[in-house]
């Protein structure tokens, strides 16, 4: 926490890219009370550092419709605050989660992520991970995966997602699979991962340059998006 904050005191944007919360790891033993921990912890982020824009993305994780409507709920109350459920553009910069695994569309993306929609794991259950992490199981593991093979997956996403405009893109920031690494190049892009703030598991905080007029053209074009989506939705109900 004290390198978020530091960072954020330095950022103009600030860009959370999902699995920031787990609510099937969640210590707490039902949906509300995680929600109330959620709600404070981004209050505070955000209150904090008036100055900064936080966006936040949603992952496979933390991908719940309560929670997205938590996120709406806090938006609405602080004008440095959106949200995106699938991945922000900025300019020559995208910024995503990562889990796209055979997910080429928000569609299939979407019900990739209801299969992480569960109850709370058991105590006994985050015991066992714990010992499991303080092993270095994890880390070894996605430390030896091969780093193309996300990254094909992220293209070809970006690429049915974005249509024209992907060959705007230069550099594709991104989580998922908990190995942080900077300007690894595939196909003529920069990929940058942030890692995962798990025990055991590397993380970094990545940073960037950027316009505040991409920016800005950047959230109003999920905006008007979402807005969309919405009326589609009204009509087929």
């Amino acid at each position: 926490m004290p390198g978020l904050h530091q960072a954020a005191s330095e950022a103009g944007l600030f860009v959370l890219n999902g699995d920031i919360f787990d609510f099937q790891w969640s210590i707490y033993p039902d949906l509300g009370q995680s929600l109330w921990f959620v709600e404070n912890w981004i209050g505070d982020l955000v209150g904090r550092h008036p100055h900064c824009q936080f966006v936040f993305i949603m992952g496979n994780h933390d991908s719940l419709p309560a929670y997205a409507e938590l996120l709406e709920g806090l938006s609405a109350r602080h004008v440095n605050l959106t949200w995106d459920p699938f991945y922000l553009k900025v300019g020559e910069k995208v910024f995503l989660h990562g889990d796209v695994h055979n997910s080429p569309t928000p569609q299939t993306l979407a019900a990739y992520r209801a299969k992480w929609h569960g109850p709370p794991h058991k105590a006994w259950v985050h015991t066992a991970y714990y010992v499991f992490a303080c092993l270095r199981v994890p880390r070894l593991v996605h430390e030896l995966s091969p780093r193309h093979r996300p990254v094909a997956d992220v293209i070809t996403y970006l690429k049915a997602e974005l249509g024209p405009r992907f060959a705007e893109v230069q550099d594709v920031y991104y989580g998922h699979t908990h190995r942080p690494h900077s300007n690894f190049v595939q196909q003529g892009l920069r990929f940058h991962n942030t890692g995962a703030t798990l025990h055991g598991v590397r993380s970094r905080i990545q940073t960037f340059l950027y316009d505040p007029a991409d920016l800005e053209r950047g959230l109003e074009e999920r905006a008007h998006q979402a807005e969309s989506i919405h009326t589609e939705a009204g009509q087929i109900v």
